[in-house]
């Protein structure tokens, strides 16, 4: 069951419109990065291309960095962060159960095993959709910006050597980043998905979607620190706040699955 959810979820209108999408925003953010590095060779003040210091580093340059923060596509994946994967899958449920279908589902079907595929698939739509157009993102900014070194100095700004390891080793950092990223977003979609099942009306669901999204960010510990790359979050601030956004997620989605098992009825 859930192979054939995810597949028919993956090839759905929704999810390729919202990958799209984020191929769209990543790629305007990397080309508004290169306009600002290359704009003094493209206008003819420089006659070579740049190069070295004069270059931002291929992480540096890539979406989920500093280089991007204020932003307009760092606004929109910041701030309509929830809408991504409610709009990718996690709110069909609700559509489902106003429809019937959703009932007529447990009847062929065993409960444990409809549940947990839908809070699966809820995970893996969102994480498999952001992983692939980030990874996309980073390809291209290591090709564009070959041979740049550039960190804007942030790199000597740093007090932790915690921050100072991420720009002796930026590689494996970004790309660390990157699953840290998606699996953010997949576990917001479970999150999502688990709401859904204690309410499934959309007049009242996207509200407390939203609602929790921007409580968790801006608790004193926002899960932010560990979605953005060479900032100058210190260590306790992306530990704890990973470990707040973990328990709520997990706690939510164990309730709802013991909610639909046990005590749901038809």
């Amino acid at each position: 069951m859930l192979k054939c959810e995810l597949f028919t979820a993956l090839k759905s209108k929704r999810v390729i419109f919202l990958f799209l999408f984020f191929i769209l925003i990543t790629g305007y953010d990397l080309y508004q990065n290169y306009t600002y590095n290359f704009h003094r060779y493209l206008t003819g003040e420089w006659t070579s291309k740049p190069t070295g210091e004069d270059l931002f580093h291929p992480c540096f340059a890539s979406f989920i960095s500093a280089s991007h923060i204020g932003r307009l596509p760092q606004m929109l994946m910041m701030w309509v962060f929830p809408l991504y994967p409610l709009f990718a899958y996690a709110d069909s449920f609700a559509l489902q159960k106003q429809c019937g279908y959703y009932n007529v589902l447990l009847t062929k079907a065993d409960r444990k095993k409809v549940v947990s595929s839908r809070l699966a698939v809820a995970f893996l739509v969102p994480f498999l959709a952001i992983l692939v157009a980030l990874v996309l993102n980073f390809v291209a900014a290591n090709i564009v910006f070959r041979g740049g070194t550039s960190f804007l100095n942030l790199e000597g700004q740093m007090l932790e050597e915690f921050q100072n390891f991420f720009f002796r080793h930026p590689y494996e950092v970004y790309i660390a980043y990157i699953f840290v990223f998606s699996f953010v977003m997949g576990l917001y979609g479970m999150f999502c998905a688990a709401v859904t099942f204690f309410i499934p009306k959309y007049v009242v669901l996207y509200p407390v979607i939203f609602f929790v999204w921007f409580l968790i960010m801006n608790i004193p510990y926002s899960i932010w620190s560990v979605m953005q790359s060479f900032t100058d979050y210190s260590s306790t601030e992306m530990i704890v706040s990973s470990i707040y956004y973990t328990v709520l997620m997990i706690a939510t989605t164990v309730a709802a699955y013991v909610y639909k098992v046990r005590y749901d009825e038809l």
